[in-house]
């Protein structure tokens, strides 16, 4: 906090800074959250704002609940590079980020923005991606963008402005955006295209992605920009990504696409719109075309013209979403050529689909058919035996129901399979035969009951297989995985009445390269990994289920697990000891237990001296004999996640050893007490996140702020956001503490704070504005108390010597018979002229009092000026404009002025020795 003070002297001013406080990094945020780049970090700590922070751009912060930018954003610290904000501001003010000059990632969302001043992101000449969003409300919002807005932004790659209406928008709002590589403006509120390709510079040069969606476009026509002024076509044609999706079109008038000649994508949204008004658009070549329904049912084009446009302007990938399509045939098909590449369709009725309609175009490779209601995929058996060259098929979320024999024979070249989301029972005999190179084969959320020993026979190049989601109750064949050595990811199903589970038994040999193991069991399951050979990789090892136990765990496997996740409600026993000592290079370990019955902490965690992360979730500490022996030599880990734990108190004992640890998140359904110092052993702590935690509203937490004020190594995360329990209610934190809690110390502290700094103001606008009349009141009451006082005093020392007191007294009060008042600049003038006239050729004789010669020598200054004004008979004035300039004439002048006033009787001459205004003189008199 800095107090600022204008102070006045004579000439100058001078500006006196009061610092109070100044911006220690523990302060206490009540809006804003910083904290460094760090892969446990990022995982623990997580965000509140849905905003996509881009890897290797930390530090990051995150701002919520702010109504004024400008106070709140002073929470950030100045080497923050990736910024945050939901607001409620209605405008962003001018420089409101100048303080971060670092920034490369700016996010603001705020439904309540009217207005964004010019210069409001001034200061930012990093700044490479920057999205604004107002309003999720469709149409677009009206915000008043002042010209200048985006000055600076000489480094910006990527704009998004989503909610706002730029029809009001002004002409060369984006002329400073010349490195832009990627502009989104979505619901913009427009139904004429060309009022947004207008708002494009010319110098935006390195511009090839330009999104529109949203924003109401009924018709796609080019009348060019207003004022008769063509679009920018040189600009438009480097466009190598458009999106018009989410627009209504209905007409896409000849030629109004023309300047688009070489697309790489583009989307559209159609309503009734005839597929033969593309290709009279006069667009050119483009590679992906994307079309799809406004709205369901709206679309239906036909497969012949769809074919036509894709020859027509050389379509390699096809993407038709809601669209009902007619005639899906390989008669037609053949239509489309050798061109077409990739087809992805989204429909719901593809009841007139012929399964072999590849056959009419054979030199598709990729096929995506997603929530197509498809109850068969014999694509092979209605091909009647041709070779498909597909390396890709996604039939995820129809209503399949089996796999059949050799289903998938034709496609040799097949490398992604995935019919997830569907209702397979069961895989017939050979039924994933005729795929050596299939790389990845996703089943999960099927009916799938049993593994055969002959499933998985024909795919000896599977690297990835999910089963995640299907309840295997009938059995898993010994060997099912026995020809999948590559197999790197394994997601096993949930594994129903087996209460015996070995792994070597399943792959008969394991696969070295395995990376990657998910086990869904039932309750009371054996575990046994067997003799298999070390893998080559470190692992992470996810368990799931009610009860899992292992009998053999000093094995090859559980020494390559660096990651270990255990379910929720999932108890893994391993010989009666958790962990240690078969997991000892273990670095993450995620615990998790049914929230209905919370679980003991195991106590041979503390073996695990490799340890880096650690998450435990449902766990009781209250009934342990002493809690801290869980955290105990754990000198490694640097994250460590408690998320509604049973804790009586956290003491300084549980985080003794833990000097390494950088995050540390709470989380407690249940009042939390924290000790005081509880933290003090955590010597590398950098963030402390209080996820959910409720505290009690009681003074012996207030501590917990002075620590967070004063740290200077320690983030706080979350803290303005907690609540405590206060009769009752539940009420923030921050704010009942504050008003509950303040100690006399703190009152004292404030009162002297505030009494000092309005006494530093008091002087300081006293001395600026109350100078001068201060010093004649003071030597005016100085005159009269000496007068009075020293009139008596006189008398009576004249009255014991028996001499006359009238006429000494006099001669001993009156000894000039005038005091000359004059500037030095006008010396000469009063010696040479004034002073010579008066006392020696004048008649009678004056006795003048002159600075220089009846000055009385070492007496101050301001005592000389009073003492021979009240001296004199008469005062007399050389008015020149060198006169008003001087501050001890115009002292002289004052203190002749209050004379005349009080006694009546002294008299002031004034000589004008050149022309001044009486303005001049009435502005240097009062």
């Amino acid at each position: 906090m800095t107090f600022v003070f204008w102070v006045w002297r004579p000439g100058i001013s001078v500006l006196l800074l009061l610092c109070v406080c100044d911006g220690a990094e523990g302060v206490i945020r009540h809006h804003c959250d910083c904290y460094e780049e760090d892969m446990y970090a990022q995982k623990d700590i997580g965000g509140l704002i849905q905003c996509s922070l881009k890897p290797g751009l930390g530090p990051y912060a995150e701002c919520t609940r702010m109504t004024d930018l400008r106070s709140g954003l002073e929470e950030v610290f100045p080497d923050v590079r990736s910024l945050c904000i939901l607001h409620s501001a209605s405008s962003l003010p001018a420089d409101s980020f100048s303080h971060i000059p670092l920034l490369e990632h700016l996010y603001l969302d705020g439904s309540h923005l009217a207005k964004v001043t010019s210069g409001a992101f001034a200061g930012l000449p990093k700044l490479r991606f920057l999205y604004i969003l107002v309003s999720s409300s469709w149409g677009g919002v009206n915000v008043t963008l002042e010209p200048g807005v985006f000055q600076g932004l000489s480094s910006l790659e990527e704009l998004t402005l989503a909610g706002m209406s730029l029809a009001l928008a002004p002409p060369a709002l984006l002329d400073p955006l010349v490195r832009v590589r990627s502009l989104r403006v979505d619901q913009a509120g427009v139904r004429d295209l060309g009022e947004l390709f207008c708002l494009l510079s010319p110098g935006m040069e390195k511009l090839e992605t330009l999104e529109l969606p949203g924003s109401m476009v009924s018709s796609i026509q080019n009348r060019g920009c207003s004022g008769s002024n063509p679009w920018p076509t040189v600009l438009l044609s480097r466009i190598r990504i458009l999106d018009l999706s989410g627009n209504p079109v209905r007409r896409v008038e000849p030629n109004s696409l023309s300047v688009f000649q070489n697309l790489s994508s583009l989307s559209l949204s159609m309503v009734d719109v005839w597929v033969g008004q593309l290709w009279g658009s006069g667009m050119g070549r483009v590679n992906r075309l994307y079309l799809s329904s406004y709205t369901l049912r709206q679309f239906t084009p036909s497969l012949s013209d769809l074919c036509t446009l894709v020859v027509k302007h050389g379509v390699e990938s096809l993407d038709l979403h809601q669209a009902l399509i007619t005639a899906f045939t390989a008669e037609v098909m053949k239509r489309c050529g050798p061109g077409l590449r990739q087809l992805s369709v989204t429909s719901e009725d593809l009841s007139g689909m012929d399964l072999g309609f590849w056959t009419g175009t054979g030199q598709i490779q990729g096929l995506i058919m997603v929530l197509t209601k498809l109850t068969n995929a014999s694509f092979c058996s209605a091909g009647g035996g041709r070779v498909w060259n597909l390396t890709s098929l996604i039939l995820h979320g129809n209503h399949l129901t089996e796999i059949t024999t050799d289903q998938f024979s034709c496609m040799p070249l097949l490398e992604r399979l995935d019919l997830s989301g569907n209702h397979i029972s069961s895989l017939a005999h050979r039924a994933l035969q005729g795929m050596p190179l299939l790389r990845v084969l996703d089943l999960t959320h099927n009916k799938i009951s049993l593994l055969g020993k002959d499933d998985f026979e024909g795919l000896p190049a599977l690297e990835v297989l999910l089963l995640e989601g299907n309840k295997i109750s009938g059995g898993i064949a010994h060997g099912v995985f026995r020809r999948q050595h590559r197999l790197q990811d394994l997601s096993l199903g949930e594994i129903d009445i087996i209460y015996q589970l070995y792994l070597n038994m399943l792959f008969l040999g394991f696969p070295t390269k395995l990376q990657h193991l998910l086990i869904d069991t039932g309750p009371g399951t054996y575990l046994t990994v067997g003799h298999v050979p070390a893998p080559e990789f470190p692992m992470v090892l996810e368990l799931r289920g009610k009860m899992i136990q292992s009998s053999d765990c000093d094995n090859n496997m559980f020494p390559m697990v660096r990651e270990l996740k255990v379910g929720k409600g999932t108890t893994f026993d391993c010989k009666n000891l958790f962990l240690a000592p078969y997991f000892l290079n273990l670095e993450s370990f995620e615990f998790s237990a049914n929230p209905e019955k919370f679980a003991t902490p195991y106590t041979t965690i503390n073996q695990l001296r490799k340890l880096k992360r650690l998450k435990l979730t449902n766990l009781n500490f209250s009934n342990h004999t002493d809690p801290s022996v869980t955290f105990r030599n754990l000198t490694e880990l640097r994250s460590l996640v408690l998320i509604n734990c049973r804790l009586n108190f956290l003491t300084r004992s549980m985080f003794t050893d833990l000097v390494s640890l950088r995050v540390l998140r709470l989380y407690s359904e249940s009042p939390l007490i924290l000790l005081e110092g509880v933290f003090i052993p955590l010597l590398s702590l950098s963030s402390l996140v209080f996820d959910q935690v409720d505290f009690r509203c009681d003074c012996s937490n207030g501590w917990l702020l002075d620590w967070a004020d004063n740290s200077r190594k320690t983030q706080v995360v979350l803290l303005q956001q907690q609540q405590c329990i206060w009769h009752y209610q539940r009420l923030n934190f921050l704010s009942t503490m504050e008003r509950l809690c303040q100690t006399e110390d703190d009152f004292l502290s404030y009162v002297s704070t505030t009494a000092t700094v309005c006494t530093l103001l008091c002087l300081a606008l006293g001395y600026r504005f109350l100078r001068w009349p201060c010093v004649v009141l003071f030597f005016r009451l100085r005159g009269w108390v000496e007068r009075r006082v020293g009139k008596r005093w006189w008398r009576r020392k004249r009255r014991m010597g028996g001499e006359g007191e009238e006429g000494e007294e006099k001669e001993e009060e009156v000894r000039y018979d005038a005091f000359v008042s004059f500037s030095s600049r006008d010396e000469a003038w009063v010696l040479g002229e004034m002073a010579p006239m008066l006392e020696e050729e004048g008649e009678p004789r004056l006795r003048l009092c002159l600075h220089h010669r009846d000055f009385e020598v070492g007496k101050g200054i301001v005592d000389n000026i009073a003492e021979n004004i009240y001296c004199s008979r008469r005062t007399v004035c050389v008015l020149t404009r060198r006169y008003l300039r001087s501050d001890w004439c115009g002292l002289e002048m004052r203190v002749a002025t209050h004379r005349l006033l009080s006694e009546h009787s002294h008299r002031l001459i004034l000589i004008f020795l050149e022309h001044i205004s009486p303005f001049e003189l009435s502005a240097f008199h009062r």
